[in-house]
């Protein structure tokens, strides 16, 4: 915001400031003379209360002192009599209920009401002893109908006794009492709508109420302001202003009787007094306020607009200036050449540009004819291009020129006539590009297509391109041949034209993954041919993409597998003849090895004497146990790979088939003084497994970690879940561990670490046959070296559901 917006806007704001101040003091002060006066209405209202109030006891007293001197002095001496004084007494005076006689004990002598006579009063909720200077008293609000009621009446109900002591004739003193009703000490005006009149005495204890408030005679309402402080002295008076911001009123303290006149009312009265008496007022300031509001936005609206269109000129010329620098920075850097020239085609103005393209500065291109600079063969093609006949539109042609380092570079140019404010050309502006570059990139491109057309006729594999629909776009020489169909009766159509509708469903189908996954995908199916010649195949397909990421066809191959199927089903079938014969041939060699073996252990027995014999029959039983774990192990591996050996699968905690093992060794585990640590778990690791094949593979792995494991070492097991679907159990030693080299390779039949070189190895079958029975499990075995030295073997077990008896799926 600008100097002279913001003053306006400061000077409008100060200006409705002044007004509102101005008017809030006027009206406060108005507010104030409005509660004075309320007050002094108020006060004037108590003083009357309080008046009537005294000239009510006044007239009653008086009254109470003639009938008491009537009765003393003339009054009749029977009773009857005394009683019918009292009745005339009573008669007019509609404030007072009745009189009565009291001997000093309380029972009533005589009465106005018949009710009462013979009755006991109890003298001390009446009235005291009056004082000395007065021969009455008065006594607070008292609770009863009679003088003789019960106190325990209805809330509200009551009267004021004032009494005189008298003396009778022949008898002793007796009291006169006159009950006054309460509601007679306050003026018959005193029923203000908006006002509350309070009459109490000077303790607090109220009379009479006239106004809104739920109060009843005889309570106490010394919490209220006026007796806040203390009990009113007789004959004071004094103002209440917004007491709890509520209330304002005014009391009086009579100075004959102790009586105090209250009266108050809300202190909202007051503010709808001086709210109506405002109206006229607000209206004017609020109008006067709006006004000085509304010139103050225009006058401001007016600046700020003036301020705007400042603003928008001095931009306009920093826009100006500013694309006028970008505009000499873009024609002196842009990568074309820009030129202007007259009407002959002499060149006025060149960018940056001509160097780059020409080798010569810019500054010298200025005055030299365009078609000077290309080569003789293109100049013809140049002054076409300012010829001031024919068609005067954009105008273009591709010349060369010579740069000066001699290499010839080829340009497109195109120019357009300048016309001035009449029409007449006056000029013309021009762009060249340099196109060398890419003309020979378009030559090298067109020279890897014929490359890449050639490498594809040449390829001996079937290869064909379709697009995302399937139909072809191109194929080789090899799948004309090998499908047996001319190119010019393929491009264009699909597989379902010419193929079986399964497989070409199936073919489709495969593009479809392809185009869902992507990467490549890779099967086998066998192909009928058109010719009617079947062939199995391997098909590869291959999604071709643009740089952008475009799809841009299918590339397919196929490699006919018929005579490798056939290769492979021989070889499995010899595989399978050579496992039975292993099979068999380990069988009939057990059974003379048992026969060596008992002959040799009978020749140790009698040979006991002859240590020599002893000696050779020791070697032949030694030899003969070495060929029998052999044959063994050959018979183990002819099982697990002959279709005849079946696995017998059952739900099983491993880690209880693991514990067995374990206990089977700890003899061999004392005799190197090996610890074995067992690290199981606290939950059931279940798998299905053969538990004999499964204990075989951890009996396995276990007697290769302690005939690595120094004496004193130790050996751990751990066994765990490796994931929801998978267990994992690592047999670790303390060892010298495997040459990372033989890692895989100690998995191999015959194969031994070369570790091994006390010749306790074995027949190097022991870890082959572990390989394959996990595998037949579904599960996988592998090897590594421990940090700090040892080896490691680790067995992954699915734990997804197997068949209770599985044959071995390695044929």
């Amino acid at each position: 915001m600008n100097k002279s917006s913001r003053r306006v806007l400061v000077g409008g704001v100060l200006l409705i400031g002044t007004l509102v101040a101005s008017a809030t003091a006027l009206m406060w002060q108005d507010y104030r003379q409005t509660v004075q006066q309320n007050l002094r209405h108020l006060a004037l209202l108590a003083g009357v209360t309080q008046a009537y109030a005294t000239q009510v006891l006044d007239a009653n007293n008086r009254l109470l002192d003639r009938l008491a001197n009537d009765l003393t002095t003339g009054g009749p001496s029977h009773t009857a009599g005394l009683e019918a004084l009292m009745a005339i007494r009573l008669e007019g005076q509609p404030f007072l209920r009745g009189f009565a006689l009291l001997d000093t004990q309380g029972r009533v002598l005589l009465s106005t009401t018949a009710s009462e006579r013979g009755g006991r009063a109890d003298l001390s909720r009446l009235t005291a002893l009056p004082p000395p200077d007065r021969s009455m008293a008065v006594r607070p609000w008292v609770a009863g109908l009679t003088l003789t009621g019960s106190a325990s009446m209805p809330e509200g109900v009551g009267f004021i006794p004032l009494a005189r002591p008298i003396p009778l004739p022949g008898s002793a003193a007796a009291w006169l009492v006159a009950q006054l009703d309460p509601g007679a000490l306050l003026p018959p005006f005193a029923d203000p709508p908006e006002a509350q009149i309070l009459l109490t005495l000077s303790d607090g204890t109220l009379l009479a109420q006239a106004g809104h408030l739920p109060l009843g005679p005889g309570v106490s309402v010394t919490p209220h302001p006026a007796f806040a402080r203390s009990t009113p002295p007789r004959g004071s008076h004094g103002a209440l202003s917004l007491w709890g911001d509520r209330h304002v009123g005014a009391w009086q303290a009579s100075a004959q009787y102790p009586l105090v006149s209250v009266v108050e009312q809300p202190h909202a009265i007051t503010l709808q007094q001086w709210l109506a008496a405002q109206r006229g007022p607000l209206l004017l300031i609020g109008l006067a306020t709006v006004l000085i509001g509304l010139l103050t936005r225009l006058s401001w609206r007016h600046a700020r607009a003036r301020e705007r269109a400042q603003q928008e000129l001095e931009a306009a010329h920093e826009e100006t200036s500013r694309r006028g620098q970008q505009l000499a920075l873009l024609v002196k850097n842009v990568q074309e050449l820009i030129f202007r020239t007259n009407l002959h085609g002499n060149i006025r103005f060149a960018n940056a540009r001509w160097q780059a393209i020409t080798g010569e500065s810019a500054r010298l291109a200025r005055g030299r004819y365009l078609s000077d600079v290309v080569l003789p063969e293109h100049r013809e093609q140049v002054a076409a291009l300012f010829a001031l006949h024919g068609e005067l539109g954009v105008r273009a042609a591709q010349v060369s020129l010579q740069s000066a380092d001699g290499q010839v570079r080829v340009l497109d140019i195109s120019v357009v006539p300048l016309n001035s404010r009449d029409g007449e050309i006056h000029g013309f502006a021009g762009s060249a590009v340099d196109v060398t570059d890419l003309l020979a990139a378009q030559q090298q491109l067109q020279a890897q297509l014929t490359f890449t057309e050639l490498v594809l006729e040449c390829n001996p594999l079937p290869i064909c391109l379709t697009d995302t629909e399937g139909r072809f776009l191109t194929v080789n020489q090899a799948w004309e041949k090998f499908m047996s169909l001319p190119r010019r009766e393929v491009l264009g159509r699909r597989n379902v034209d010419f193929l079986p509708v399964h497989e070409a469903q199936a073919y489709e189908a495969h593009t479809a993954q392809l185009l869902r996954e992507g990467g490549r995908v890779s099967y086998e199916e066998r192909l009928h041919r058109p010719d009617g010649d079947v062939r199995d195949v391997q098909i590869t397909k291959v999604q071709l993409r643009s740089s952008r990421g475009e799809s841009l066809g299918i590339l397919t191959t196929k490699l006919d597998i018929t005579e490798f199927r056939a290769a492979r089903d021989l070889a499995e079938e010899a595989s399978r003849t050579k496992s039975e014969f292993v099979a068999n041939i380990s069988h009939e060699l057990r059974t003379p090895l048992q026969s060596i073996l008992g002959f040799s252990e009978l020749g140790i027995l009698r040979g006991r004497e002859h240590p020599k014999l002893a000696a050779m029959f020791g070697d032949i039983h030694a030899a003969g146990k070495n060929m029998l774990g052999l044959v063994n192990d050959l018979l183990d591996i002819a099982k697990i790979e002959s279709t005849v050996g079946a696995f017998h699968f059952e739900r099983t905690d491993l880690r209880n088939l693991i514990q067995d093992v374990a206990e089977e060794m700890q003899s061999l585990l004392q005799r190197k003084r090996l610890t074995l640590n067992m690290r199981l778990g606290p939950l059931p690791l279940f798998a299905k497994v053969d538990p004999l094949r499964f204990q075989q593979v951890v009996r396995n792995i276990l007697s290769n970690a302690l005939k690595f494991s120094p004496e004193g070492a130790s050996i751990e097991i751990t066994a765990g879940l490796e994931d929801a679907s998978a267990l994992h159990i690592q047999v670790r030693d303390h060892g010298l561990g495997i040459p990372p080299a033989e890692l895989e390779s100690v998995f191999e039949a015959f194969v031994q670490s070369s570790q091994t070189r006390d010749g306790s190895g074995g027949t190097g079958l022991g870890l082959a046959i572990c390989r394959k029975i996990i595998a037949a499990h579904g599960g996988r075995i592998h090897a590594g070296n421990a940090h700090g030295g040892g080896a490691v073997f680790h067995i992954h077990l699915p734990t997804a559901s197997y068949s209770e008896t599985l044959p071995s799926p390695l044929t």
